[in-house]
């Protein structure tokens, strides 16, 4: 029987990349119709392998593809929220991700943001749209010498770190996972509180867990004295917009700049897709052509690695490979 290789879903459009490097193992690359769970059931049943980018891999779509001897399930992109690990791991499949794609691309996004909202060049440029021609209102500042909060100094963190440090902001981080900060010059934070308290800037890189949910709320809005600017290229669910919408309305934070947000598309009718101090993206700080084809080589390398019998590269379970 030929070697099956499922993709659940994609945004790509094209998956020449993944033909080619599946092309040599003879394996036959297949596009389930939809991504519900009934579809997927159905399209994963002899699959030897699957490329998932969105949809959502339950324990009945990963029951159906381990009965047909699936051996990898292989996410495009870093989270790997969509995927049951627990059944997954329970039925001797391998997960990996792609954790180190489009590290500079999100660590500039994030940086822009923070220079946008800075320098008021959404404001400005929508004035000139309209045809007016005016300075933007009060609040514009010299960015030397003010201060940024990072929370989380991973490998995104620390890239943004350099990019402000250039731009002469005093960089403070609060980490209790990380040893090492990595870049000579930011500071540490021994809490939360405090790396917030004096910031200007917050810029947030911390994964979305449990603990994290909400993490920019009432109570830590409440810790900034300085009414910062809130920047989120992480994950939507940190931020409780609620708090940040009230926050903005009563002074206590000067601007949001959000890629993303809890709920995606953030809803129409939401007060802050038209709010005058907040800038919204559409989550796409992930994106360029180079990620995007780095994203579907590394994805689908994976896959090769699982069907030639060789460990992956980043596995986020651990199988019995005696078992798989």
């Amino acid at each position: 029987m030929a070697t099956r290789v499922v993709v659940t879903d994609q945004v790509f459009g094209s998956l020449e990349i993944e033909r080619g490097l599946l092309a040599p193992l003879d394996a036959e690359l297949v596009e389930a119709p939809a991504k519900d769970e009934a579809t997927l059931v159905g399209a994963v049943a002899g699959a030897d392998a699957l490329l998932v980018c969105y949809a959502s891999v339950t324990p009945a779509v990963i029951e159906a593809a381990a009965a047909g001897g699936c051996r990898v399930i292989a996410r495009y992109g870093i989270g790997v929220d969509n995927i049951d690990l627990e059944a997954a791991t329970a039925a001797g499949i391998v997960v990996t991700n792609v954790p180190d794609y489009c590290l500079d691309e999100v660590a500039d996004h994030g940086m822009a943001l923070l220079l946008g909202v800075a320098r008021g060049l959404v404001e400005g440029a929508l004035a000139v749209r309209e045809g007016r021609w005016e300075l933007p209102g009060a609040g514009i500042h010299r960015i030397r010498g003010r201060t940024l909060a990072l929370v989380g100094v991973g490998r995104i963190g620390r890239r943004l770190a350099d990019r402000a440090l250039a731009f002469g902001l005093d960089v403070v981080a609060f980490d209790p996972f990380a040893s090492d900060l990595g870049t000579p010059g930011i500071r540490r934070a021994a809490t939360l509180e405090e790396a917030v308290a004096e910031a200007d800037f917050v810029s947030l890189h911390a994964p979305m867990t449990e603990e994290n949910h909400h993490m920019v709320g009432d109570r830590l809005i409440g810790a900034m004295r300085r009414g910062p600017v809130i920047v989120n290229t992480a994950r939507g669910g940190l931020v409780d917009l609620d708090a940040v919408l009230a926050a903005l309305d009563d002074g206590r934070l000067s601007a949001v700049a959000l890629d993303v947000t809890e709920v995606e598309p953030l809803p129409e009718a939401h007060p802050l897709r038209r709010h005058p101090r907040a800038v919204i993206t559409p989550h796409m700080a992930f994106h360029s052509e180079e990620a995007q084809q780095e994203l579907q080589r590394r994805a689908a390398e994976e896959v090769v690695r699982a069907l030639a019998g060789e460990p992956p590269r980043c596995p986020v379970n651990a199988v019995d490979r005696q078992r798989a």
